[in-house]
């Protein structure tokens, strides 16, 4: 089987490791062999001497399988934070990795950071990273003011970049809805045409079987 997705996000701290472990846990509960890879994480987190990658450890909570490939201190934009750290990116190193940590399991969740044109490296983007490792994308966003206008763009860069988009999710959506809210799904389908394949419900307290429920129906 081997398949992969790519979760990109319209902006940074919109849910995406949220989603990543929801997309998880939904396949891990179909028998399958789930994988999470992140191939740059900022912000690492100093413990007993060790650095350790968060978003990684959210999901190692769960018993998912995970890998990254570069780990980097500042809480910035990978790019920068490979420069603060001064350490050379490769970007076949990246792709090594996902290949054969793809070949361990049956479908692999891969998680990005910011948006598609978040610096990765080197005056690339992460649109330029998953156009080269070939990867179709789930965009994350959430239906607040200003998100239509950011979902909307960051379609049209994967469209620029020949990324294939498997769909949008939108995470977050509050139980008591604001007027932009309220009309979020039908604005944001009078102008794209991008499957919509889940409304998540904002959740403050969660556990992992509540997580299985919301996203058990979109993968």
């Amino acid at each position: 089987m081997n398949k992969s997705i790519f979760i990109t996000g319209v902006d940074t701290d919109i849910g995406k490791t949220f989603v990543s472990a929801g997309l998880c846990l939904a396949l891990k509960n179909k028998g399958l062999k789930v994988g999470y890879f992140k191939p740059f994480q900022s912000g690492a987190i100093e413990k007993n001497g060790v650095l350790i990658a968060p978003d990684v450890e959210q999901l190692k909570k769960y018993n998912i399988k995970t890998l990254y490939s570069y780990l980097f201190k500042g809480d910035v934009s990978p790019h920068l934070a490979s420069v603060l750290d001064d350490i050379e990116v490769d970007i076949d190193k990246i792709k090594t990795d996902l290949e054969n940590f793809k070949k361990e399991n049956d479908f692999t969740i891969i998680e990005g950071a910011g948006g598609l044109y978040c610096p990765a490296y080197k005056g690339k983007t992460f649109a330029d990273i998953i156009a080269y490792l070939n990867q179709e994308i789930i965009i994350v966003t959430t239906p607040d003011l200003g998100r239509i206008n950011h979902a909307l763009m960051t379609i049209e860069c994967a469209k620029q970049k020949g990324i294939k988009i498997k769909g949008l999710i939108i995470n977050k959506m509050p139980e008591n809805k604001t007027l932009s809210q309220e009309h979020f799904i039908k604005e944001l389908k009078m102008f794209c045409d991008v499957e919509i394949l889940g409304v998540i419900q904002k959740m403050e307290n969660y556990s992992e079987s509540l997580i299985y429920q919301a996203f058990e129906n979109i993968i």
